[in-house]
């Protein structure tokens, strides 16, 4: 008799229950799907985490997670596996860990940024318990205080947006087109190297909806964290110059890292399906910032702008997307529990609001919670 590997057993049954998974796209160099830690365990905040698995990087922590459900035909949801995880033998889950560390983490945390706005509160009022009464007042039925917390959750989606990725990816492309990097001129004098598209926003919170939606901060934050996964490559890319590409380039090093960047948008990503309009903004961001970046290279920026950026898969469909979701569950449970050194330490790349993080900046954002 003929024993299959648990592996193969898996997906003998997939077939024979006439269910097929696939890895849904063959041209996407990564999947991605999004969860989210238990908001009790997050300050009763929406925390968004994405998951992104590179199509090079080995799946074997997956398919050891598959074979311990040989039975469970068709799609495995990340709670019954982050249940399964967290009781496995210590040597079983190390073994795990070996390549799922290589996943990508993308965490968009709105809290900091309530912090900032509940903090100039306080110094407008002059009390530390100002957010507290302010959401007091609303609650008893102040208008004035409730159309206050609306006017500063929109401060805090505007934060979250200013911090994303994809707004820093736009920023340095902007500043390396200008001999000032950035720096402020006087109004009176900016003429001579800006643009007046500059002073234009990537994206704004009206974009997502109604300012004034209680739910703007989640949209937002939801939106920001695939923005991680769309536009890190590229931050990179400017992040990554050094003192050999002053040698090679030498006064052409900008245009050299502004087509460096561009490079990194060409590549597909792929979503788990359920909210188009996220992945049309990151397509219609995607192309302002390669026009940005190509503004002086016309034919490669319509080249690249032929390419689409983004697709949305089924989960069920595509055994990629089934894997992002199972890394986004485990570290989204690492995160309520741990935070974010937690995160951290167990993945080799991850990004927190926007910018990539060591275990040092993960020690300095838990200094500022535990400040407030």
């Amino acid at each position: 008799m003929v024993l299959l590997s648990p592996y193969v057993r898996h997906y003998a049954i997939i077939m024979f229950g006439h269910v097929i998974i696939l890895d849904g796209s063959g041209e996407a160099i990564s999947f991605n799907d999004e969860g989210s830690p238990h908001s009790h365990k997050t300050d009763h905040t929406k925390v968004y985490i994405d998951a992104q698995v590179n199509r090079t990087l080995s799946l074997d922590w997956f398919y050891k997670l598959l074979a311990f459900f040989p039975d469970v035909p068709g799609e495995l949801k990340s709670g019954v596996i982050v249940a399964k995880f967290k009781d496995l033998p210590t040597e079983t889950r190390d073994r795990i860990w070996r390549s799922l560390s290589r996943v990508r983490i993308h965490i968009v945390d709105p809290r900091p940024h309530y912090r900032q706005i509940d903090n100039m509160l306080r110094a407008a009022w002059g009390k530390d318990d100002a957010p507290d009464n302010l959401r007091q007042m609303a609650t008893q039925g102040s208008y004035a205080a409730r159309s206050m917390l609306a006017r500063m959750r929109e401060m805090v989606a505007d934060s979250i947006l200013k911090d994303s990725t994809a707004m820093r990816v736009q920023w340095f492309g902007r500043a390396l087109s200008d001999p000032l990097f950035g720096m402020n001129l006087p109004e009176p004098l900016s003429f001579l190297v800006r643009s007046p598209l500059d002073s234009e926003p990537l994206i704004r919170v009206e974009d997502f909806g109604s300012t004034g939606d209680r739910d703007v901060v989640r949209n937002v934050a939801s939106w920001s964290a695939k923005a991680s996964a769309a536009f890190h490559a590229a931050l990179d890319a400017a992040m990554s110059a050094d003192e050999s590409d002053v040698m090679n380039y030498g006064f052409g090093l900008e245009r050299a890292v502004r087509r460096r960047m561009t490079q990194e948008l060409l590549p597909l990503h792929a979503f788990d399906k359920g909210n188009r309009h996220h992945i049309d903004l990151l397509e219609s961001s995607r192309r302002s910032i390669i026009d940005e970046l190509a503004a002086n290279d016309r034919f490669f920026a319509l080249i690249a702008r032929q390419k689409r950026g983004f697709v949305e898969l089924e989960s069920k469909e595509s055994y990629y997307v089934q894997a992002a979701d199972f890394a986004a569950g485990i570290s989204g449970d690492i995160y309520a529990s741990h935070k974010l050194i937690g995160v951290v330490e167990r993945f080799e790349f991850v990004s927190f609001n926007g910018v990539r993080v060591s275990r040092a900046d993960a020690e300095h954002e838990m200094k500022e919670e535990a400040q407030r």
